[in-house]
Parts: structure tokens; C-alpha cells; sequence
């Protein structure tokens, strides 16, 4: 394995990536809904919880994120760019449907 090739992925933005994907799950599956921690349960108004941070960090992630892809482009739209664009977004619409068609199915065998 040759150490001197380094990644072009930002190690920092992946380990926030991975702890906003951990609190998602932990926010949105809390095991029991009638015994909620406090701390993974929104606010109900005023106030703020650590499960109030979840999606304020998923758009910085998002933000970053796509400031680092397009500057490989010049900020500049080409055929390349939006293919690849154009390709991501079906790909991923495509998982969201297979999830909920999958759930759909397993909701109709129980």
C-alpha cells in the first residue's frame, strides 16, 4: 500500500457526516416513543435540544459538501457537471423509492 498518495476527501467532513447520520437515526428511532431520552426529543418551542441540531448541521454538511464538488468545475455549469448532477439525483430518487416500496411490502407481509 503506497502511504505517500493522499485522498482528496476532507477526513473532518466525513466524521461530521458520520455523527449527523448517527444522530438522525438516534432522533428518529428512539426504540420506545413512550420513553423518550430528553436530550433526542425537539423542543417544543422554546428551547433547544441536541436533536434540534441534526438538520441544521446536515445543510452545512450539504453546503460544504457541494462548494468542494463544483470547485473541480470552476463554478462553471458543463455537460459533465450536470450529467453527473442529473445521474446522482435519479440514483438517489431511485433508493427512496426502492426504501418505501420495500417497507410497503414488509408492512403487507406482517
Amino acid at each position: 500500500m503506497n502511504t505517500s498518495v493522499q485522498s482528496k476527501r476532507l477526513l473532518s467532513l466525513d466524521i461530521l457526516r458520520g455523527i449527523t447520520i448517527a444522530g438522525m437515526i438516534m432522533v428518529n428511532n428512539p426504540g420506545s416513543w413512550k420513553y423518550k431520552y430528553a436530550p433526542l426529543a425537539h423542543a417544543s418551542w422554546h428551547g433547544l435540544t441536541p436533536a434540534d441540531l441534526v438538520f441544521p448541521f446536515f445543510m452545512i454538511i450539504m453546503g460544504v459538501s457541494t462548494f468542494m464538488s463544483l470547485r473541480k468545475y470552476n463554478f462553471q455549469p458543463s455537460s459533465e457537471s450536470i450529467w453527473k448532477i442529473v445521474k446522482r439525483t435519479v440514483v438517489i430518487f431511485l433508493i427512496g423509492l426502492a426504501l418505501n416500496w420495500f417497507g410497503q411490502l414488509m408492512r403487507g407481509l406482517s
